[in-house]
């Protein structure tokens, strides 16, 4: 859409969605902060409504806010103005209730109070009731949207107000969004043998501590375990280079592809660098440009795994010339790669040895035996087929699975034919595992070698069980034997040596002839057996998705693979007559078909439809009537469908899907006749109001998931179906409806096979029904957000229960006995007035404990001595007001993470030695007795304190510290905090200096919001003191690792220097330090990146920005008294450094002007204004009469 604005070259999956209002925000706030979150590596979406046409929200809007993980709405003034801000706070709502703690919303108030958002003012109700009469909107709609700013209220935001300006609120926001979204950590194998030592081995040769470019190449056979590895060294390491770090796997197989190294270029200056322009890269060699000047100026890590020429390594980071610190570790079968002069690094070379003797022999036995060695009586057998095997840990894997429980005889005749294999053909011994299985087993291996990899296997098992391939026993078998895996998803996971083991086999059906081989999925292999014209009968599955548009295909060219079983198109226009002779066609597949012709359906059981807008009811009505033997249909995005067809004509239809069908108003009664419906899904739906009764008579219904936004309430008949296993309902529809509103039925009392149980709605309300008892294995019990106002005593006799969660369920009172097979409770409520005694839920996690600060001081005040009995504890957030903290937390000996809120200056008792992250809030002190030793985080709110003074002896292993509102605050002392990388202070009015320790080695980033008192920067050690009130002095070698600085609002700071070269510090940004006149010391940043100060009128001097090579980003904003900054004669500034000049009236000569581009073009303009200046100034004294002109 031409109104949005997608930070990422994906195109579809966005990581943080922005919601504002165009003309309040768009240029400046919200651009900033998009830009500042790209810069970060986050894949953002910035929305622009006022460009917007329409009524709803569909497309590619609607995908970028349901695969968000984080939305930031930004209120302004006129936001409630606008529908499309309205419909996609809705939209925000309703995905962060449903979604069990994934999604997350992060507001931020820019011109508002909360309470305007909340409806507690006249503001935004205002500009809703306008709405409303000016677009004759209906009622529940305008309910709808009132509702979800009024669950606003529940959400911790901003208010920029706050701030006094921009860029420290908008640091905290990309900390928080880059915190929440963290980790690139790689997926490793279990049953890692023998790594260690690699491990060890290959970290020394990194050395990351040490200065220098290396590369660290890996080499060894395939099957080895190079990529294991290098994983688990890249999990180790990859936190030393934040977020510059990337791991591109399997570079050998995505190279081969059709644009794969264009697409690595991408993911790498997408994962390290700015992601904004990478669709640009159009040209291999102007990815290499762009990669080498995007990451010169970055310590970076990079890991290129299975690569097989030096043309890869060339392509991918061959033109970069790497920053001091960098790493680079490549792994390949190629002893040869990297040997070539180009690269200006020091490369280290790592020969992968195989497992010794004795760690083969253990992962042999791992999966032979489910022991950690042989038993007596295959000992020598074992130690025969470990040597047989050369030890290489994929061989051990998959021979020991294929052995486990079988025969001496069979045992023997498998050492026979592994003697046989030459003793580096890793295909031959794998092969081995291969041959064992039978035909149908091997179709299945074969099939998710070539399609399925990463592919869900609910409906590859539909097509393999009507073909006959049994495929239930079949992947228990593939998984038995470590030839496949299922992973957590119910997605297929192959190793890559076995997926070119399969490749292989069907590469070697035919080696010249593509057409001639069971399955082809190579663009340019499947375009050219489909031009010839002789009829195939040994295609069984085809791929082809032409990445491209134009592209057309004629029917009769697939129509001649008459043993076809998988078919699956993208992209394309499929012409000509109707296919009747594809027969064996199980399972068809089409996305993005622009045109198409009919196809023989009468066999097919799989039918996914995606993005089509061409099918329309009468076509899927006609498709019915084919498909008799249809078993899943899933159609997402298709616009034109309005009323689901006639379900009479597919009775054996099992699953059921319809997503993003923005049109689709009604639901046929005729799908209560679909007696084999196992699975239906109705997400994203928007014009669907209700759901017919007749569901009810699915009487073979066990998975039920409903989002829609205009649904509000589940069809009372859906409680009689005994078959239900999980029910998952919820709506954008937040806020209560009396009109609406219902409870759980007694009939849910009758459902003996529910293990999930999730309603967030508005809607619901009451109480628990009886019979809740009678679910003896419901596990998750989800109903946040509802308006439920009693937990029955019956639920403690639920004995599977494993979650409970009843988040801002503010009508709740009491909770009763609860089951002890909680692992997870999270309870908050505005109305609770007991607080529960849980000393039974001794396998609880996770706990969450919250009166939202509501009845406050009518708590019970009983002491929680039972917390000490919930061992188990890794995670407590414990906010209920005047009760006392418990003595007993100390005996958590599992607790990692701690939140004490409303602690109303409590004394701190003794804490758990496992605790890594504490917040606390409104405490009087922290004894050094409290078992900090292994603290990482600490957060301490709204202390009544006067110093705080912490001490590395206490925290030795503490990172970050936040402190905030700590209003009587003076001092912040901060002693031999050796591995302390990251300060915060904010809203500490009082606060006059802050005191490191010389040398504070570890510091990274320091950041400093609304110190109306702050001063100055003490820095001692034994031998000197640095002190000077009013100027802060940043000492390069007491600050060495410094990377970003930020003051914002310190109206007593004159004069900052910096002292020496620093080559860490990326970052500074000033806001509101209105007596600032000078900053020196500039010119020893070496590799500033980013220089944004604003209202500082005051400031005169500016040393050193021309000597900024890497500076990237220059913003200058309401700094009136600047007359000098850049010297464009000599400048040394890049020509690509954006500048942005606004309200600096000294700095552009008085004219009334802003500035905002590249130096290149800030050169230009300075010429062009240098000529205007001058023309207006002679035509001054070349007329006599006075003129009445402007010049803008």
């Amino acid at each position: 859409m031409a109104s949005s604005d997608p930070g990422t070259s994906s195109g579809s999956e966005y990581q943080v969605f922005l919601s504002f209002r165009g003309p309040d925000t768009r240029a400046g706030f919200t651009d900033v902060l998009f830009h500042s979150l790209i810069d970060a590596g986050i894949f953002a979406f910035r929305d622009d409504e006022e460009l917007r046409v329409g009524e709803r929200i569909d497309g590619s809007l609607q995908r970028a806010i349901d695969n968000s993980k984080i939305y930031i709405p930004i209120f302004s003034r006129t936001y409630a103005s606008s529908q499309w801000c309205l419909r996609e706070l809705a939209q925000i709502m309703s995905n962060t209730s449903k979604s069990e703690g994934n999604k997350e919303m992060l507001p931020i108030f820019f011109d508002v109070d909360p309470d305007d958002v909340k409806l507690k003012t006249p503001l935004y109700l205002d500009a809703i009731l306008t709405l409303k009469q000016e677009k004759k909107l209906r009622n529940e709609q305008v309910d709808a949207w009132k509702e979800a700013l009024i669950q606003v209220k529940a959400v911790k935001g901003w208010e920029v107000k706050k701030y006094k300006g921009y860029g420290e609120l908008i640091k905290l926001v990309v900390e928080e969004v880059v915190e929440k979204l963290k980790t690139k950590h790689r997926l490793v194998t279990e049953h890692l043998v023998g790594i260690d030592d690699q491990v060890e081995a290959i970290s020394k040769l990194l050395d990351v501590n040490s200065n220098g470019v290396r590369l660290i190449k890996i080499y060894g056979m395939g099957g080895i375990g190079k990529t294991t590895l290098a994983k688990v060294v890249f999990n180790q390491l990859s936190s030393h280079f934040k977020k510059c770090c990337c791991f591109l796997e399997d570079v050998r197989e995505k190279s081969s592809r059709i644009d794969g190294i264009l697409g690595l270029q991408k993911k790498l200056l997408s994962e390290i660098s700015n992601p904004t322009g990478t669709r640009s890269i159009d040209e291999i060699d102007y990815g290499m440009r762009r990669t080498g000047e995007a990451l010169c100026n970055k310590k970076v890590f990079i890991v290129l795994d299975d690569v097989d020429n030096n043309e890869q390594v060339e392509k991918l980071v061959g033109k970069i010339t790497f920053y001091s610190g960098s790493r680079v570790l490549i792994t390949t079968r190629n002893k040869d790669v990297l040997q070539i002069n180009k690269l200006k690094c020091q490369i280290l070379d790592y020969e992968m040895e195989v497992l010794s003797t004795n760690h083969a022999l253990e992962l042999f036995s791992r999966h032979a035996f489910n022991r950690n060695s042989p038993s007596d009586d295959y000992n020598d057998l074992s130690r025969e087929i470990v040597h047989a095997t050369g030890r290489l840990p994929l061989a051990l894997e998959v021979i020991g699975s294929y052995l486990h429980h079988k025969t001496q005889e069979l045992w023997k005749e498998t050492l026979d034919r592994l003697r046989k294999a030459p003793h580096k053909d890793v295909f031959g011994k794998l092969k081995i595992s291969y041959d064992a299985l039978s035909f149908e087993h091997q179709q299945i291996f074969l099939d998710i070698a070539c399609f399925f990899i990463g592919e869900d296997k609910t409906n590859a098992t539909y097509m393999w069980k009507d073909c006959e391939f049994f495929p239930n026993t079949g992947i228990a078998i593939l998984i038995s034997m470590s030839l496949i895996k299922i992973l957590e998803n119910n997605k297929f996971w192959m190793h890559d040596q076995l997926r070119d083991l399969g490749r292989e086999i069907v590469r070697l059906e035919n080696p010249i002839n593509p057409e001639e081989r069971s399955r082809i999925w190579i663009r340019e292999e499947v375009l050219d057996a489909t031009r010839t014209n002789e009829i195939n009968k040994k295609v069984q599955a085809l791929y082809l998705d032409t990445s491209a548009h134009g592209v057309v295909v004629q029917s009769k060219e697939i129509e001649r693979f008459e043993h076809l079983r998988f078919l699956k198109l993208s992209r394309l226009s499929l012409v000509g007559e109707t296919m009747s002779h594809l027969t064996k066609l199980r399972w068809i597949s089409l996305r993005r078909i622009y045109k198409w012709t009919n196809m023989y359906l009468k066999n097919v059981v799989v039918l996914e439809f995606s993005a089509i807008d061409l099918l329309d009811d009468s076509r899927l009505q006609n498709i019915m009537k084919m498909a008799r033997k249809l078993k899943v249909l899933s159609l997402e995005s298709c616009g034109s469908i309005i009323r689901t067809p006639d379900f009479s004509e597919c009775p054996h239809l099992e699953r059921l899907t319809f997503e993003w069908c923005s049109n689709l108003r009604k639901i046929d009664g005729s799908i209560g006749k679909l007696k084999h419906l196992i699975d239906l899904k109705i997400e994203n739906c928007h014009s669907l109001e209700h759901l017919p009764e007749e569901i009810g008579d699915l009487v073979s219904l066990q998975y039920f998931f409903v989002d829609s936004y205009k649904i509000k309430k589940i069809p009372d008949s859906i409680w009689k179906l005994k078959s239900l296993h999980e029910v998952h309902f919820s709506n954008n529809f937040d806020g209560l409806d009396s009109t609406n509103s219902w409870d759980l039925p007694n009939a849910i009392g009758l459902l003996p096979n529910l293990e999930v149980l999730q309603i967030n709605s508005r809607n619901l309300k009451g109480q628990f029904p009886s019979g809740i008892e009678n679910l003896p294995i419901l596990r998750i019990l989800s109903l946040s957000k509802t308006c439920v106002s009693e937990v029955p005593g019956a639920i403690s006799m639920l004995p599977c229960l494993e979650r409970i969660e009843l988040m801002e369920c503010d009508e709740i009172q009491e909770l009763p006995t609860l089951p002890t097979s909680l692992t997870y409770l999270g309870v908050s409520s505005a109305s609770l007035q007991v607080v529960p005694n849980l000393s039974n839920l001794t396998n609880l996690v996770e706990l969450d404990l919250d009166d939202r600060g509501g009845v406050g001081d009518k708590l019970c005040t009983g002491e929680l001595w039972w917390i000490g009995r919930l061992s188990k504890l890794t995670k407590l957030s414990y906010g209920l007001h005047n009760v006392l903290v418990p003595t007993e937390l100390a005996s958590l000996h599992l607790l990692n993470e701690l939140a004490l809120f409303g602690l109303d200056q409590q004394t701190i008792p003794q804490l758990p030695l496992s605790l890594q992250k504490l917040s606390l809030d409104n405490f009087n002190f922290i004894a050094p007795s409290q078992n900090l030793e292994n603290l990482s985080c600490l957060e301490l709110y709204c202390s009544p304190m006067l110093e705080f003074q912490l001490d590395g002896l206490q925290l030795p292993h503490l990172k970050e510290l936040l402190v905030q509102y700590c209003l009587l605050l003076e001092r912040l002392k901060l002693s031999r905090m050796r591995k302390l990388k990251d300060v915060k202070v904010d809203y500490c009015s009082e606060l006059v200096e802050i005191q490191f320790s010389w040398v504070f080695e570890s510091l990274e980033a320091l950041s400093m919001t609304s110190g109306e008192s702050f001063e100055r920067l003490v820095y001692e050690s034994a031998n000197e003191s640095i002190r000077c009130e009013g100027r802060l002095i940043f000492p390069s070698r007491a600050l060495n690792k410094l990377r970003a600085l930020t003051l914002d609002d310190c109206p007593k700071i004159l004069d900052i220097q910096v002292v020496g070269v620093s080559e860490s510090w990326e970052h500074f940004e000033l806001f509101n330090c209105p007596s600032l006149q000078s900053i020196g010391g500039l010119s020893n940043l070496k590799n500033l990146k980013s220089l944004n100060i604003q209202q500082c009128n005051k400031l005169q001097v500016v040393e050193g920005i021309d000597e900024l090579e890497f500076l990237g980003q220059l913003l200058l904003y309401q700094c009136l008294s600047l007359e000098k900054l850049i010297d464009i004669s000599t400048t040394r500034l890049p020509n690509d450094c954006n500048v942005s000049i606004a309200n600096c009236r000294r700095l552009l000569h008085g004219v009334n002007k802003e500035f905002e581009g590249p130096v290149e073009s800030l050169k230009h303009y300075k010429v062009s204004l240098s000529h205007c200046l001058f023309f207006f100034s002679f035509l001054l004294m070349s007329q006599s009469t006075s003129m009445n002109s402007t010049f803008r």
